[in-house]
């Protein structure tokens, strides 16, 4: 599934009404910018790993839970 088009392009535009360079903001948050601009332009569907982290954090997915938890005695 890929990103949305229409939600792609309000964060590039974010990022120019912030003034804030994507390189910055990649920086700032600890990720590769080249995986940051893939992300932005669609080139990557951020379905896992670092990429899925940017989209996250852009706003752009919604945050998953990483596994779910069951309790060993309920499975007893």
């Amino acid at each position: 599934m890929r990103l949305n088009p229409k939600e792609l392009e309000k964060a590039r535009a974010e990022f120019f009404l912030s003034g804030q360079s994507i390189a910055e903001w990649a920086r700032e948050n600890r990720f590769r910018r080249d995986l940051v601009y893939a992300v932005l332009s669609g080139r990557s569907k951020a379905t896992r790993g670092e990429s899925h982290r940017i989209a996250v954090k852009l706003g752009l997915k919604a945050r998953q839970p990483d596994t779910l938890l069951v309790d060993e005695e309920e499975t007893m």
